[in-house]
């Protein structure tokens, strides 16, 4: 809990300096700056018609200031943290506040090790398990379909991010197969089949996009950044996204991670779910994961990228049978 009153105006901000290279994709601008009590902070500004992120997961204002308003982020369990701490809408742009984590961010390219997989793991469980309900999440729809063509064209998303999509599904049906191809992209162009699927699993809170670059370890615990894409539905949806970018530099594979999680969550391990999970991550994200397999510069990151691709074919047409049954 906050020991100050917490920021809700440029009023209480000070010395606010723009981040020129966080390298951010949603068009939100970062700042550095203080409270008017020197406590160091960084202030995110986003504004609807620029963070293409926002408007693909059809949020007219910030989710991560309603679930800090509505009093969520004072709610998460122990092992799970948020560095929110104020915010306040002006005009069209959105302003949140956060306790500056600079130097225990993770970073996008670390090499979590089993002790590491272990901690997250179980900060995880603790949020899936909380019973919290939040008054505003992310529809389920939203976070498997946010590349769809359907959605991409709804929002008027950049025709960058359209080609990159397009071309990444067109690597796909290169590296996976036409058979798997014909079955999986479908998914990614209309998922309303897999949402139904998703939508009939057990359901906790979920973070929504757990990466190296939203989490930073705190104490025994881990404070997780960036809540635009919480949700309510499968646990394992969480830690199926993750894989993609997670596991990318680490001696950690996944199918250990994910038997790590099985184990951890014991009677209320949900198999099928866990499988639907898998395939609506790579719906949501197999594109990048094709792209990067494909066109990487690194030869050594390529030959993981394109053995990461390999442990995606072999895996989704488990869940596809279960899509079907």
């Amino acid at each position: 809990m906050s020991t100050f009153d917490p920021p809700t105006s440029r009023a209480t901000l000070r010395d606010l300096r723009l981040i020129t290279d966080h390298g951010g994709l949603s068009g939100a601008d970062l700042f550095r700056g203080e409270l008017l009590n020197g406590t160091r902070v960084v202030v995110k500004r986003s504004t609807h018609g620029r963070d293409v992120f926002q408007r693909l997961l059809g949020h007219a204002e910030s989710l991560e200031l309603a679930l800090w308003s509505d009093g969520v982020f004072d709610r998460l369990p122990r092992g799970v943290s948020s560095p929110t701490i104020g915010g306040w809408v002006d005009g069209t742009d959105t302003w949140i506040v956060m306790r500056d984590l600079d130097g225990f961010v993770v970073g996008p390219d670390h090499a979590f090790d089993e002790s590491e997989v272990e901690r997250l793991l179980a900060s995880l469980t603790a949020l899936h398990s909380s019973g919290i309900r939040p008054n505003a999440t992310t529809p389920l729809d939203r976070v498997v379909g946010m590349f769809s063509r359907t959605r991409l064209d709804a929002v008027d998303a950049p025709a960058a991010l359209k080609a990159s999509v397009a071309r990444g599904w067109s690597l796909f049906r290169e590296l996976g197969g036409s058979a798997l191809a014909d079955r999986v992209v479908p998914l990614a162009d209309d998922p309303s089949p897999l949402v139904s699927a998703l939508a009939a699993r057990p359901a906790g809170f979920c973070h929504g996009d757990v990466a190296g670059v939203n989490m930073a370890w705190d104490g025994d615990g881990v404070a997780l950044l960036d809540w635009g894409q919480a949700f309510i539905g499968p646990p394992a949806l969480d830690i199926a996204r993750f894989l993609p970018s997670g596991l990318r530099t680490s001696v950690v594979a996944n199918d250990e991670l994910l038997a790590a999680y099985q184990s951890r969550r014991g009677a209320e391990f949900d198999g099928v779910g866990l499988e639907l999970s898998l395939l609506a991550a790579f719906v949501w994200y197999g594109w990048q994961k094709a792209i990067d397999a494909s066109e990487t510069a690194d030869l050594a990151l390529k030959r993981a990228e394109l053995e990461g691709i390999r442990w995606w074919c072999e895996r989704l047409p488990r869940a596809l049978a279960h899509l079907h049954d």
